[in-house]
């Protein structure tokens, strides 16, 4: 893949998740008055866009919270598109667009 081909796809990827976000945020607050979550998704999405070092982590975390909050209250689409943008976020794209935070020097093997 070329250079700017990937650029573009990396940029699509990061479009693709911040809609995906800012559509879970509408229906956060119109439908199930979840303002915590509605008001997360949009700084999640900024993250996101602005490839912060954190973002990766940030949107682990709170696809997970989503995960469980769909499992709990049975709505299962929801829990279903948070565990297919948890998978997303492995492709080999993702990791590229998002890398891994390295490991603490504390934290490495002596």
């Amino acid at each position: 893949m070329s250079q700017s081909s990937s650029h573009r796809a990396e940029r699509a990827l990061a479009l693709g998740l911040a809609l995906a976000l800012a559509g879970y945020a509408t229906f956060a607050l119109a439908v199930g008055h979840w303002w915590v979550s509605g008001v997360a998704a949009p700084v999640v999405a900024a993250l996101i866009l602005a490839r912060h070092r954190r973002a990766r982590f940030s949107a682990y975390i709170f696809f997970s919270v989503v995960v469980a909050r769909g499992v709990l209250t049975g709505w299962w689409m929801l829990a279903g598109g948070a565990v297919a943008a948890i998978l997303l976020l492995q492709t080999p794209l993702a990791l590229r667009t998002w890398p891994r935070l390295p490991t603490p020097a504390r934290m490495t093997r002596p």
